[in-house]
């Protein structure tokens, strides 16, 4: 189905514009890829009756490595952080470049089956960009940053500027993909290659206060974080100091502050710290946001983590996904209905903010997508739902039903009339 083949409407048994009620019954018309129009009523001739589903927004992804396949064998299952680091160096070491390419593609057709839209993707060097530009869907690209040593620092450096430059001479920064950059964690990442990406006038990705072994190790320059450094032939030579003893430090110290951060985890950020976190505090209209990773915590054994208290504190929390070597799938509903489990008390509607708006938002695409508003794109998931239901946002997240169509600017990119 084409966006250009004129207007549209879907009719389905509940809509969930995120920003304002549910409809249900409600139709949603689409004109040249652009919502125009959501209403109550049931199905008309001439409308795509989808039946009993709830439409949502595409769903968003605020943080993934689309390049990490399962582990797969030994030490599959390992929850300790360190180890699980030195597991995943040795298995990159080993991978072919179009190996990481390929598991790339795979991820970006298991995103599209599961209702993302938009994703925010950490990867070496900017290695998905160009899968993710031969793909419909909507990206921010953060090229990592790592390395204690001054060789290791310099040279990674050195690639993702030089991909950067690339972007930007192109042209093709602005719209759909978008490029970023990811200073990786503060016990993997010089404070200098921080200093360097915030001036870049880019988003920005970290891994932050995932593990108490980080806050050790910028404490004290211990533990098994410092072990696992050694172990690689990753620590330097000379003399290292930290940006500071805190996590926060490493978004909210100087310069760092006036740049756009998506903080990965978080789940060990000292409540003293989330004022730092929320959109007040930064300046010149700057965001940061925590993505939260609900399983992948879960597989490390982290938590219980904050985001509860940091959206009562004002601060954005998203969704991600983290990767396959810590999670079972890329699908952002699975996080949602894990995070229902355990939680059902928080309201259905807020799990389902968390992994449409606020990724929007943190990710600046909130003007274009997010929710079910006219004006905005028609990037929309249909989730399968009861059709006895009478609570539509409760019905997407205690369901079981699947995604079982996805659309970006009006054209189906993966079921019902994607073939």
């Amino acid at each position: 189905m084409n966006a250009s083949a004129g207007p549209l409407t879907l009719a389905a048994r509940h809509l969930v514009p995120i920003e304002g009620p549910p409809v249900s019954p409600g139709r949603l018309t689409i004109e040249a890829g652009r919502i125009v129009a959501l209403e109550p009523g049931t199905p008309r001739p001439g409308d795509l009756d989808l039946g009993s589903v709830a439409i949502l927004p595409g769903l968003v992804n605020c943080h993934v490595h689309l390049d990490l396949p399962p582990l797969g064998g030994p030490p599959a299952g390992v929850v300790d952080l360190a180890s699980w680091l030195e597991h995943i160096v040795n298995r990159r070491a080993a991978w072919a470049p179009r190996q990481a390419i390929a598991q790339v593609e795979a991820g970006i057709a298991a995103s599209m089956r599961s209702g993302t839209t938009l994703l925010a993707d950490i990867t070496p060097a900017g290695l998905s960009w160009d899968a993710l530009a031969a793909s419909p869907i909507r990206a921010v690209v953060f090229a990592e940053l790592i390395g204690l040593r001054r060789e290791r620092a310099m040279a990674t450096s050195a690639q993702a500027f030089e991909w950067l430059g690339q972007i930007r001479r192109s042209g093709f920064d602005r719209g759909r993909l978008r490029p970023g950059l990811s200073p990786h964690a503060p016990y993997s990442t010089v404070g200098w290659l921080y200093e360097r990406a915030a001036a870049a006038g880019v988003p920005l990705s970290t891994h932050l206060a995932e593990s108490p072994a980080e806050t050790e190790f910028l404490n004290a320059g211990t533990g098994p974080l410092r072990a696992f450094l050694e172990r690689i032939g990753a620590w330097p030579d000379d003399a290292w100091a930290p940006l500071g003893p805190r996590p926060a430090d490493y978004i909210r110290k100087g310069a760092l502050k006036q740049a756009d951060w998506i903080v990965a985890h978080g789940t060990y950020l000292d409540e003293s710290d989330f004022w730092q976190l929320r959109p007040q505090a930064a300046p010149s209209g700057q965001r940061v946001a925590v993505a939260y990773c609900p399983r992948s915590t879960a597989y490390f054994g982290h938590g219980p983590h904050p985001f509860a208290a940091m959206i009562e504190r004002g601060i954005a929390v998203a969704l991600g996904t983290d990767s396959l070597a810590s999670t079972p799938s890329l699908s952002i509903l699975d996080e949602i209905r894990w995070l229902h489990q355990r939680h059902p008390e928080l309201p259905a509607q807020l799990l389902l903010l968390m992994g449409t708006l606020a990724g929007a938002w943190a990710l600046r695409f909130d003007d274009e997508v997010g929710s079910l508003v006219p004006g905005k794109r028609a990037d929309l998931a249909v989730v399968s739902v009861d059709p006895t239901s009478d609570e539509p946002a409760q019905a997407v997240v205690a369901g079981r039903g699947p995604v079982i169509g996805t659309m970006v600017d009006g054209t189906w990119v993966y079921g019902p009339c994607s073939t």
